[in-house]
């Protein structure tokens, strides 16, 4: 099981262990190992994610950003899963005969054939349309945003008798107090968003027992783009992003209850997954001070650098030291503890701390060509890259 908590970082999560707030996490480094994971310049999450899933560098696998320009430079064309120019680790897994199941992590649009289950990242934007149960719409989902396409109709009927999964209550709707930038309905589609996600991958797991299930979840770094400031002196920010104190007080408590938020759902992915499994949970960068269209949190400089990274299983020591990870080890560890190979033309290696046979060496997964449904028009590219406008990404 990997789990992805998009923006996740040490200085929220740790505070948070050491006051008994995050049982999961806090679990996961008893049992195993827990580190920063370090990330690569620029931090923009499709390049980060897709070399976490590849081993590679972006100039390898081919996703430099969110988007490119179009040829008439007007407009923005969002990067594709069929401009990445090398094999994820579900495209590995899959030719090795394993069965995989993917649930919306970036650039899998248009999504892939792979042994099992892929619901691609343009899923939720699908949702903010208003095309389906999870936005109480009655119409379908457009474009073919997931594999195999059958899962259309159970999905929408999974989110049609949807209830809350966790215990932990939506933190925007709880308080009044918040920052009087903070978009209250905005932050809490996001707290339904990973409820939704996190079901789906419970109904793969459950449906098909896959030998790999990879999960991102990304409401952390949508959550602190907006109120990360509340975690910083106020000082740090222009007049009008300084928050009375008490709504500081009220955003930097809804933030540290999403994270909490989010180790109950790593709960719930966990439930079923035993000490002969392996546990892994990553994120790609971690967050600073910065101002951007409203924002008070971004992650450009070697202050946000460290993402995290956690890990149980056999062949994994309890309380392992510091492992030095970067995001490119990432799919070398997991591959190794599959007892797959490791490809010579990947950037990154197999974890030092993994106690498994050296694994094999090839010279590269890259030669079959990647199978995907067509790549016709998803009908959201225009709300993604409005939603990317939103966070400060484009102009």
């Amino acid at each position: 099981l990997l789990i992805g908590i998009d923006g996740a970082t040490l200085r929220v999560i740790k505070p948070l262990i050491e006051q008994g707030k995050l049982s999961n996490l806090a679990a996961l480094a008893r049992d195993g190992v827990s580190s920063p994971l370090r990330s690569a310049e620029p931090m923009a999450s499709p390049r980060i994610w897709t070399s976490i899933v590849t081993g590679k560098t972006p100039n390898k696998h081919g996703i430099l950003s969110f988007a490119y320009p179009t040829a008439n430079g007007k407009k923005k064309q969002l990067y594709l899963s069929s401009d990445r120019k090398a094999h994820a680790l579900w495209n590995i897994a899959s030719g090795a005969g394993l069965t995989v199941g993917v649930v919306n992590f970036w650039n899998t649009y248009p999504p892939e054939k792979i042994r099992g289950v892929m619901i691609s990242d343009h899923f939720l934007a699908s949702q903010i349309k208003g095309r389906s149960d999870l936005s109480q719409a009655a119409d379908a989902p457009v474009g073919p945003i997931m594999f195999p396409e059958i899962w259309h109709e159970r999905v929408a009927s999974l989110l049609r008798h949807t209830q809350a999964i966790t215990s932990v209550k939506d933190p925007f709707r709880e308080s009044e107090l918040l920052p009087r930038w903070a978009p209250r309905e905005q932050l809490s589609r996001h707290f339904r968003e990973d409820a939704a996600l996190v079901l789906i991958a419970r109904e793969i797991e459950a449906e098909i027992r896959p030998d790999l299930l990879m999960v991102l979840l990304t409401g952390v770094d949508r959550v602190s783009h907006v109120l990360w400031g509340t975690l910083e002196p106020p000082e740090l920010y222009p007049k009008q992003l300084r928050a009375r104190p008490a709504a500081r007080e009220a955003g930097a408590a809804a933030l540290r209850r999403y994270y909490e938020y989010t180790d109950a759902l790593i709960g719930e992915l966990i439930r079923e997954f035993g000490p002969d499994d392996l546990v892994m949970v990553v994120s790609d960068h971690g967050f600073e001070a910065g101002v951007g269209m409203g924002l008070t949190g971004v992650h450009k400089s070697e202050k946000a650098i460290e993402g995290v990274f956690f890990a149980r299983g056999p062949g994994i020591p309890a309380n392992a030291a510091d492992a030095k990870l970067t995001i490119r080890d990432v799919t070398p560890t997991v591959l190794a503890w599959l007892g797959l190979p490791i490809a010579e033309d990947m950037d990154g290696r197999p974890a030092a701390f993994l106690e498994v046979p050296e694994p094999e060496r090839i010279a590269s997964y890259d030669g079959p060509p990647i199978e995907r449904l067509e790549s016709t028009a998803s009908d959201v590219e225009a709300e993604i890259v409005e939603q990317l406008r939103a966070l400060g990404y484009f102009e």
